[in-house]
């Protein structure tokens, strides 16, 4: 008998025989032309396929242009998506054809068969439920839609919302038992109000799923996404997998892009083997760091047959609260599903009533528990419960001929006071306990609750059982003596009944038993203590409670959840406001300030970072002359990441007036490389160039703006071969820190400088190296910046379609960010290209979207955006046909060439305006700026600026001599190339076969 020839890759099967492409167990449906070209592919995995080989395979016999294979690979392309790690499973290799990257292995259909265990259900899923699920067939058919979505491979987010009790993680839980038994794997993960677990949901699904996954499967799956980034944030994880490496020590920024990359791979590589299904309650009380990463993993690029199922509270969003942000930023994402639960109908009330009750229920109670609760599903559970408990329904049930009042059962309107008739049937004792329970959390443990709770012998066992059996709290199946409340709002209304002076009490109490009980553990909970001791400053609390929150800080901090650490610094603040004004507490301001400034740093929330240093300056004693000046130089930084020169010349001002007062020559040296990167901003590249060698001879070896931004400053005056090595100097220096910032800037202005000496390929390498950086420690703003200027080296050597590509991933990074320059400078860089192509028409809407941008940053190089704005708008007038305006805007781009010193759009203007006057039969006037470009050009010692100036000479006045110079650039500039591709578009350009024409 033969077996079915099978091809598998990722997770797709492509069964030749069947002639059928499947993802999972799932058909997915291909034209059978399309078909065909996916086996070709497939078959062929790893070898360039030219494009007119795969013309002849697939449509053998038949007359068809390239377009028919364009589309065809575009069909692929939407079809496949990415794969794991965010790349097209098809690669163009251009103009010449494509070639099939992912590992393909051949196999036949029964080596396929075999039983695979999956991953058990976790505990939330198991318990049986305590009444039926009602209704919600609608938005279970909207759940069973996403779910198709996301088997077929494009992760899904649903978001079901609703007020406390509508019924969210009900209608989750049982969509994920229908889910569970058809083999997916089904994860769950909470968040809690204290938020004191970063990313907590992640952690508990992914610490369930290492729990239990095979061993050599999770080996596979970890090597598959350098999993070692994922031991810090699950620790079981190394209980497990004991010899995972650890991951690379990076900035913090870097780190949580890698973190995120390994949480976002982990699950799409699991995904593989069986669909995922993530359960996250009560997202509301999520922290930042988990919504980023959730809006992480939601925008990967990685292929993923996963959906994510994540229920919030309404009531508990404004518009500045984090979820409400986020929220806002998906709205338009087409993976996004919003369920808004409502209250159920009055034949659901019925059917619970008969669930609960029985048949027999009094005929007027579903109208009475609808009035009363509006179709609440806990509400209304509870309330018949607690009528069932007391009897009342008995009373009532022959009753007829009048409405059911509530006050004819003693019951009040509030779900407060339904729970709280429950909890009136407990035990004065048990009462007590959970009091004290409601202080310590959602969850809690019997030990803790024992050394706070002063009961006697066996009490505080004896109630804690009888709450469980009284179905207010359950016990954990994971960890031995660990509670929680059935519900959160039972906590809520236990919490609320007390008052202010016994809370603040029973937070210390809690706070000193976790203290003691945690005395010899290595970690203790600093989270855990920080928010006791801070709800408990008043009682004496105050330095425990800015110790511990200035210590979980820090941790948090070092573990990458900068906004749990600017939080918990902010706990430390607001406690220390109870402790007695004096010298010792506005040096602790200043430094908890100044703490929570570096937290949004590492964030990029530089607003924020600007107001927590100004902060600390207002706390500062003015004696602390060396401090202040530390702080005013953070000012300027991060004032100039914020775009804005003006604040950074005042405050490197007063930062070099300070050093000099001080005899710093390290903080000097830093304020006048500030003040340097100001006058750049303005356009006087000379003063700039010459207060970065005062700064760099001040404090030699001190690494400062002069090191990381000097070089670019030389570049933009057209002096590459003083900048060179200068910018290798710093690249060398920035390899062997752990600066982000500092390596991007400087590999990417050693690529400048490389490739406006023509050293092309070193170039192309340095601009790899540190695109590859960026991309892969997170350096986002750095990574779309340096990619942007990555794309200027294939536009000057006539790669105009790999300038594009790199152009729209630049604008796509920066916007991913919100960091204007790389949005400017590509939108340039692509105008430009849309007039060398002699495509004009393509820039009408983007010329006015980068003026825009360029507006937007007003006082920032504005000089900069304007000049070279100017000379793509004579570009673009002269590829139109529109002659005057060409020459006019090519000289107002020559003036402000020459007025900035900027040589290179001087040569740019001059070989524009020349091409316009010869239009306009002034040709000697042509000639003339055609001879000054060549001139200019050659000052920089720019080759590909030179060919382009030695080309409109030639057509104006060409001689033996110079067509013979121009060939000797061309072949200079041919031998530097770094690959095939680039020597091609080189050799192909319009520019080199007119140097290259026999005369």
């Amino acid at each position: 008998m033969s077996h079915k020839r099978l091809f598998v890759f990722d997770r797709y099967r492509l069964d030749e025989q069947e002639r059928q492409l499947l993802l999972g167990t799932q058909v997915v449906p291909l034209p059978p032309k399309v078909f065909d070209l996916l086996a070709v592919l497939v078959q062929n995995a790893g070898r360039l396929l030219p494009k007119q080989d795969l013309l002849d395979r697939v449509w053998s016999g038949v007359a068809v242009e390239e377009g028919s294979l364009t589309r065809g690979i575009s069909s692929l392309r939407r079809v496949l998506g990415s794969t794991a790690d965010g790349r097209d499973y098809i690669q163009t290799v251009s103009k010449r054809g494509y070639r099939f990257i992912s590992q393909v292995r051949e196999t036949t259909d029964d080596e396929l068969d075999g039983p695979r265990l999956g991953i058990p259900l976790p505990p939330s899923l198991l318990a049986t439920a305590v009444v039926d699920f009602i209704g919600r067939e609608a938005e279970l058919g909207q759940m069973q839609d996403v779910w198709q979505r996301a088997k077929e491979g494009r992760h899904q987010l649903v978001l079901v919302a609703g007020e406390p009790g509508i019924g969210k993680t009900r209608l989750s839980l049982e969509f994920a038992r229908s889910r569970a038994a058809e083999g997916t794997t089904v994860l769950m993960g909470y968040s809690d109000e204290e938020n004191l677990v970063p990313y907590q949901p992640f952690v508990e699904c992914l610490s369930w799923y290492f729990r239990h996954c095979p061993e050599a499967d999770l080996r596979g799956q970890l090597a598959a996404i350098s999993g070692g980034e994922l031991a810090p944030f699950v620790p079981e994880l190394r209980n497990r997998i004991p010899d995972l490496p650890s991951p690379l020590p990076m900035d913090a920024e870097g780190q949580r892009y890698r973190l995120f990359e390994a949480v976002a791979g982990m699950l799409a590589v699991a995904s593989r083997a069986r669909p995922m299904l993530l359960l996250f309650d009560d997202l509301h009380w999520a922290d930042r760091p988990t919504l980023l990463l959730l809006r992480h993993v939601m925008r990967s690029a990685s292929m993923a047959s996963i959906a994510i199922v994540a229920t919030y509270r309404e009531s508990e969003l404004d518009r500045t609260h984090p979820l409400a942000e986020m929220l806002i930023t998906l709205r338009r994402e087409r993976a996004i599903t919003r369920l808004a639960l409502r209250g159920l109908k009055i034949t659901q009330v019925k059917a619970l009533v008969n669930s609960v009750v029985g048949p027999n229920a009094p005929s007027q109670l579903s109208q009475m528990v609808m009035d009363s609760t509006d179709g609440n599903p806990f509400f209304a559970t509870e309330m018949l419960q607690h009528l069932k408990e007391t009897g009342a329904i008995a009373r009532v049930s022959g009753m007829t001929g009048r409405t059911i009042e509530i006050g004819d059962l003693g019951l009040s309107e509030g779900i407060k006071e339904v729970i709280g008739q429950r909890l009136s049937r407990l035990s004065d004792a048990c009462n007590r306990l959970l009091s004290i329970a409601s202080v310590i959390g959602r969850e809690f443990d019997a030990t803790l609750l024992e050394a706070i709770a002063d009961l006697p012998g066996s009490e505080p066992l004896d109630a804690i059982e009888e709450a469980t059996r009284a179905q207010l709290i359950s016990e954990s199946q994971e960890v031995n003596g660990r509670f929680e409340f059935m519900h959160a709002l039972i906590r809520e209304t236990l919490y609320s009944e007390l008052s202010s002076p016994r809370r603040v009490r029973l937070h210390r109490r809690v706070a000193d038993a976790i203290e003691r009980l945690t005395q010899d553990m290595p970690n203790p909970p600093l989270a855990e203590l920080a928010y006791h001791f801070s709800h408990a400053a008043s009682a004496g609390a105050v330095d425990k409670a800015v110790d511990y929150a200035t210590r979980a800080g820090d941790r948090a901090a070092d573990g990458l959840a900068h906004e749990q650490a600017a939080r918990l610094f902010d706990l430390a603040l607001h406690s220390l406001e109870l402790k007695p004004t004096g010298p010792e507490t506005e040096l602790r301001r200043v430094d908890l300030h100044t703490r929570r400034a570096s937290s949004f740093g590492a964030l990029g929330q530089w607003t924020l970072e600007v107001r927590e240093l100004e902060a600390a300056l207002h706390h500062l004693d003015p004696q602390q002359i060396e401090r202040r000046c530390e702080l005013v130089l953070a000012l300027a930084r991060a004032w100039f990441l914020l775009l804005d020169v003006r604040p950074v010349e005042q405050y490197a001002t007063e930062a070099l007036q300070l050093a000099e007062g001080l005899h710093r020559p390290d903080l000097a040296a830093n304020a006048i490389a500030w003040l340097a990167r100001c006058r750049q901003a303005n356009g006087d590249l000379g003063t700039a160039i010459d207060m970065d060698r005062r700064a760099m001879s001040m404090a030699p070896g001190v690494i400062t703006a002069a090191y990381t931004m000097g070089p670019l400053t030389l570049y933009l005056a057209g002096r590459s071969a003083e900048a060179l090595a200068l910018a290798a100097a710093a690249a060398d220096s920035a390899r062997s820190s752990r600066d982000t910032t500092f390596i991007m800037y400087s590999l990417t202005h050693l690529g400048l400088n490389l490739a406006a000496a023509g050293r092309y390929a070193e170039a192309a390498k340095t601009f790899h190296e540190a695109r590859s950086f960026g991309r892969k420690y997170g350096a986002i703003p750095m990574l779309a910046r340096a990619t942007a200027m990555a794309a200027g080296l294939h536009l000057i050597l006539f790669d105009f379609e790999g300038a594009e590509a790199l152009q729209s991933e630049a604008c796509e990074l920066a916007r991913s960010v919100g960091f204007v320059p790389p949005i400017v400078s590509a939108g340039i860089d692509s105008l430009l290209t849309f007039a060398r192509l002699h495509e004009p028409g393509r820039a009408e809407r983007l010329l006015e979207e980068t003026a825009a941008a360029a507006a937007s940053t007003a006082g920032w190089h504005q000089w900069l955006w304007q000049l070279r704005l100017t000379q793509a708008g004579a570009e673009l007038a002269l590829a139109r046909g529109a002659v005057d305006e060409a020459v006019a805007t090519a000289t107002d781009s020559i003036e402000q060439s020459r007025a900035r010193g900027r040589p290179k759009y001087e040569t740019l203007g001059l070989i524009t305006r020349a091409r316009g006057l010869h239009a306009l039969a002034r040709t000697r006037d042509a000639i003339a700026d055609a001879k000054t470009a060549v001139s200019v050009a050659d000052k920089t010692g720019d080759p590909a600026l030179l060919l382009l100036a030695l080309d409109a000479l030639i057509g104006l006045d060409g001689t033996d001599e110079l067509a013979t110079r121009a060939r000797a650039v061309t072949d200079r500039i041919y031998d530097s190339l770094p690959d095939e591709v680039m020597r091609r578009c080189f050799t192909e350009s319009e520019v080199v076969r007119r140097i290259r024409a026999p005369q």
